[in-house]
């Protein structure tokens, strides 16, 4: 089951309906966010002295190398030249340097 991400517009209608006396199941049923969702935001919004909304929390794990961007045209390479290799990627293209530099190995193959 994949994890939904809750947005700032999703928080916000959330608080709205919960401040309209709604109850946490029609709030669910209405934004489409997960029942237990619902609960942990609201609980976070009455523990934050209900004044200002609660911010998405951040999401855990690894950050990525590589901007989507970048990933599209590394790919759009490829696709043009299948047999590229990664260091020739990187010679084609200094500004990538940093980001491939941990994706090609030095090392021999076994």
């Amino acid at each position: 089951m994949s994890r939904m991400v809750t947005t700032r517009d999703d928080i916000a209608a959330v608080i709205a309906l919960y401040k309209a006396n709604h109850v946490l199941r029609e709030i669910s049923a209405q934004t489409g966010v997960a029942l237990r969702v619902v609960q942990n935001l609201v609980k976070r919004f009455r523990d934050l002295g209900e004044e200002e909304f609660p911010a998405p929390l951040p999401k855990s794990g690894r950050p990525k190398l590589l901007s989507p961007r970048t990933l599209k045209d590394i790919s759009r390479q490829v696709r043009s030249n299948p047999s590229l290799t990664a260091r020739e990627v990187k010679e084609r293209k200094p500004s990538y340097e940093s980001r491939l530099v941990t994706l090609c190995s030095t090392s021999p193959a076994r």
